[in-house]
């Protein structure tokens, strides 16, 4: 299964980003958290290890003005995450904003998940608290966390201030309750990339300083028990999913090619925007669809011949 696991995480790694968007080697800060064994490795055990869990998913991008119905990053390997823990018979709850709840629900339909959505608050509130006490575990994906003066940034340095909620403050106090938590982000402004907060800072372009003037850079200081750094953020809850697969022999867990098309012709349908070119598209944070096909075959491939066996007589 280690082995299985690292193809998985180097295969979700391979940094695929259009000119004009930030590019970095994020392998570069997974090498910093494999020490333990491959990352996809080492949070489907810790996830395993408390079957029976409420686990919160976190995620969603919205942004009034770009993305007023969200971003096709983010929801639909939430939602994966989600079909995958339900059928391993966790409590599973989705939190996304407002704005968000019309892709989730969507993409649950998609992919034939049951679990509740919770809408998160913008305003800092006791319901942050709630949350963070009655959850086991949480797992976070593309969702934005606080740079070192308490902003929030796009991946281009732009402020995100007050589009979305500032989720950091549920992931810190589920640290320090020592609760697990599980950070999936691929351009060092999500939660989780404190963890590895001054590596990624000299990493990754405007890591150090944004453009938005608010003096500091773009990475998030909020770390997560785990960190999976991937080239983009779909992409890594599905290799989780593949992980669970791969650890539990249940191969209903993982996204099938067929099921990929279907969620980002979706995506297009519902306006879920293309993080790459800031429009519905058949793409994915700016690499084609079919790429993004070709990936989840390969996830599939790497999981079924890892439960086959073949006798080469020549």
């Amino acid at each position: 299964m280690k082995i299985a696991c690292l193809n998985l995480d180097r295969l979700v790694s391979v940094a695929i980003r259009p000119l004009g968007m930030p590019r970095a080697d994020l392998y570069e800060l997974y090498k910093l958290l494999d020490k333990d064994g491959p990352i996809s490795y080492q949070i489907a055990n810790a996830l395993l290890e408390r079957r029976g869990a409420k686990v919160g998913i976190i995620s969603g991008a919205a942004d009034k003005v770009n993305f007023p119905n969200g971003e096709s990053d983010g929801p639909p390997g939430a939602v994966a995450m989600a079909r995958a823990l339900e059928r391993l018979g966790y409590d599973v709850t989705i939190y996304t904003e407002e704005p968000c709840v019309m892709g989730m629900e969507e993409m649950k339909k998609v992919l034939g998940c049951k679990a509740p959505v919770e809408v998160l608050e913008l305003d800092l509130c006791n319901h942050y608290h709630e949350i963070a006490k009655k959850l086991d575990i949480a797992i976070i994906t593309e969702k934005l966390g606080m740079n070192e003066m308490g902003y929030q940034h796009s991946v281009t340095g732009r402020s995100r201030e007050g589009h979305r909620a500032k989720v950091d403050y549920i992931i810190l106090e589920m640290n320090a309750m020592g609760k697990l938590t599980v950070g999936i982000g691929d351009g060092g402004n999500e939660v989780g990339f404190g963890k590895v907060y001054e590596a990624a800072r000299k990493l990754i372009p405007l890591g150090e300083q944004c453009i938005c003037g608010c003096g500091g850079g773009i990475i998030t200081t909020t770390p997560t028990t785990f960190l999976y750094p991937v080239s983009i953020s779909n992409w890594g809850a599905y290799a989780l999913c593949a992980a669970l697969a791969l650890a539990t022999g249940d191969k209903s867990l993982i996204v099938q090619p067929e099921e990929e098309e279907k969620i980002l012709r979706r995506c297009i349908e519902i306006e879920l925007v293309d993080g790459g070119s800031g429009r519905p598209a058949y793409a994915l944070d700016g690499v084609d669809g079919a790429s993004s096909v070709g990936c989840v075959t390969l996830m599939k491939e790497i999981v079924e011949l890892t439960g086959t066996t073949t006798n080469r007589a020549f």
